[in-house]
Parts: C-alpha cells; sequence; structure tokens
C-alpha cells in the first residue's frame, strides 16, 4: 500500500499562531487518502461550527508519500491538492489549480 501524507493547518479570526499537524498512513491508492483527507476537513469545519469559531487560513493538504520528517508545503513536488476550508464547508483545490491560482495572485 502506497503512503500519503496529510498535513492539516488550523487557524481561527483574531489569532496569529497556527496549528499544524502531519500524519502519514498508508492507503490502497490516492482515492481512499482523498476521503480520508475530505473526511478529516469536514470534522475540523464541524468542530468550528461547535466551537462558534470563524477560519481564518485553515485547511487539510494531501501529499503522495511518506513526508513526516519534512516539512511539506504546496510547493513541494508530492503535493496532491488541498481542502481549503471556511464556514460553508470544505472545497478540494487540485495542485494544478492551487499553483494556477498562486501565480495569477500579485505579490
Amino acid at each position: 500500500m502506497p503512503a500519503f501524507t496529510i498535513v492539516t493547518t488550523s487557524a481561527t479570526q483574531g489569532s496569529d499562531a497556527a496549528e499544524v499537524s502531519t500524519l502519514t498512513d498508508e492507503f490502497a491508492d490516492v482515492s481512499e487518502a482523498l476521503g480520508y483527507s475530505r473526511r478529516m476537513a469536514e470534522e475540523m469545519v464541524g468542530y468550528a461550527h461547535q466551537l462558534s469559531l470563524d477560519f481564518d487560513y485553515s485547511n487539510v493538504g494531501l501529499y503522495d508519500g511518506d513526508l513526516l520528517d519534512e516539512e511539506p508545503e504546496p510547493a513541494h513536488p508530492a503535493f496532491i491538492g488541498v481542502w481549503v476550508l471556511d464556514d460553508e464547508g470544505a472545497a478540494f483545490v487540485p495542485s494544478d489549480e492551487f499553483h494556477a491560482e498562486t501565480e495569477a495572485e500579485p505579490a
């Protein structure tokens, strides 16, 4: 079974700090890893609603491979995509769309 790395980043409005967690696990394929990361993203949205928190910058990133000893970021070649969270829920942005949006944003 191939390994995938899931990186959760959670920050709320009014806070300068973000909590980052990294999990590496084996999944049957990218589809199973994507489904697991989606459930994690939806749980984070649910917790935010329960605690009446507003998201500032929260996401669940998915990477191909065991990157537990690295600091994966979207520029990493193993980046598959990211679940972007807001008060409405979680939306998946594949790596090619993520990079196209990042490049289109003015510096």
